[in-house]
């Protein structure tokens, strides 16, 4: 059975893996998505490398079909549909947060590869 992840800077989708054994099959989101990325890391003072990247994760993956290249896509259109311009400029002003950190939880906490907080694909993960 094949797997299914969303590679996220913060709240703010921008890839999605579909493993199956040692086959991988990857689908970029739209610019707009990156462009989001990279807005939103610089309203939030995280140009530097460093700082950046310790705000990418990777969801929990999830069961999805043998098809990993159908699924790949399948789900990246599923985001993109779900995702209007105004939800994205919502993420950029808010430095690509679906919902404000909690008190004392600091702008990384919960973030990094593999972390579980704030997995989904939505507006809504991690709240």
């Amino acid at each position: 059975m094949a797997s299914l992840s969303i590679i996220s800077w913060r709240d703010i989708p921008a890839q999605v893996v579909v493993r199956r054994g040692r086959e991988t099959a990857k689908v970029q989101l739209s610019p707009r998505f990156q462009e989001a990325v990279d807005r939103a890391a610089m309203r939030a003072g995280r140009g530097s490398s460093n700082a950046y990247l310790a705000d990418w994760k990777r969801s929990d993956p999830r069961p999805c079909g043998d098809d990993i290249q159908a699924e790949a896509a399948a789900e990246a259109a599923r985001i993109e549909a779900s995702f209007s311009d105004e939800q994205l400029e919502g993420l950029i002003r808010a430095k690509g947060l679906a919902a404000p950190p909690a008190p004392g939880s600091g702008p990384a906490a919960g973030s990094g590869p593999g972390s579980a907080a704030g997995s989904g694909p939505g507006p809504a993960a991690g709240s």
